[in-house]
């Protein structure tokens, strides 16, 4: 019998916790939109005082040529799609794998 109180008490403070949940997001879809903003991009600077590049830039540099790209994903996902010419080194990895790298070409990370 204890059980079946037990289990009963769960359920229904689990019903209650997902009721709870639903009940936000239909309090949020009915909020009034806020017109478009251009996003702003608001960010510290990097604590390591490397560049920072966007893909754009990226592509434009990797096009001629003088650029060593490390995907810094682990190797399931190199597998399943990189950038062309990528070399593998998990970021776990990176620190001991400094020396190996070239000091005559910009070296361009990437996770995702």
């Amino acid at each position: 019998m204890r059980s079946v109180i037990l289990y009963s008490a769960a359920f229904i403070l689990a019903l209650s916790a997902l009721v709870a949940c639903n009940s936000k997001e239909g309090a949020l879809s009915q909020l009034p939109k806020l017109p478009a903003q251009a996003p702003q991009q608001v960010s510290p600077p990097p604590a390591d005082n490397a560049k920072r590049v966007t893909a754009q830039e990226a592509y434009e540099i990797y096009k001629k040529g003088n650029v060593v790209v490390i995907d810094t994903r682990n190797e399931v996902a190199f597998k399943e799609s990189h950038i062309k010419g990528a070399i593998l080194i998990p970021a776990g990895d990176i620190l001991s794998k400094v020396d190996e790298l070239p000091r005559d070409k910009m070296i361009i990370t990437y996770c995702t």
